[in-house]
């Protein structure tokens, strides 16, 4: 039987080895802690001035106030576009992949399919009138479930009847 010698320089050396590894490597990590410890260093006001500080912190109140305006005018702006559009849904059938949308006839939802080009240019021009001053905008809702549909050449045929209006799909299962 062939045993192992007692004492093997290997069992020594690859210990010793991997340990002179991770010295090393900490070696070459240590500018980029040094330097994240000077920079922290450089961002406390340990020993500034007073003056030199309460102007720095009146500089950043201003910079906050101007944000804070911006902020404002653009959730007013944003108020003021929901306001200014007429927004109408049309959704894809999971079953068939045909395009329909939702009128309320008396206390029944109905639902009207839109099978041509001629349909969808008829529901864009009736929805441009309801509007009035607003501008239209369709919503074209994917199927809510996973779906075979609709398929490439149905979605290139939507996006071809609605082509010339403001339209978006909506794809819950898109990547985003």
């Amino acid at each position: 039987m062939i045993q192992l010698p007692k004492r093997s320089v290997t069992r020594f050396f690859i210990p010793l080895i991997d340990v002179l590894i991770l010295l090393f490597c900490i070696f070459l990590l240590l500018p980029f802690v040094s330097k994240a410890d000077d920079s922290v260093a450089n961002t406390t006001p340990a020993n500034a001035d007073p003056v030199q500080l309460a102007k720095r912190v009146k500089d950043l109140e201003d910079q906050l106030k101007l944000r804070d305006e911006e902020l404002q005018r653009l959730m007013e702006e944003r108020a003021k576009i929901a306001e200014r559009t007429n927004v109408r849904v049309l959704e894809i059938d999971a079953d068939t992949g045909e395009l329909y949308y939702t009128t309320q006839d008396g206390l029944k939802p109905q639902r009207v399919r839109l099978d041509n080009a001629g349909k969808a240019l008829e529901l864009v021009q009736r929805t441009k009138q309801t509007a009035q001053d607003k501008q239209a905008y369709f919503l074209i809702l994917y199927p809510r479930t996973r779906s075979r549909y609709p398929t490439e050449s149905q979605v290139r045929t939507y996006e071809s009847w609605f082509k010339t209006v403001p339209h978006q799909f909506d794809n819950p299962f898109a990547a985003r």
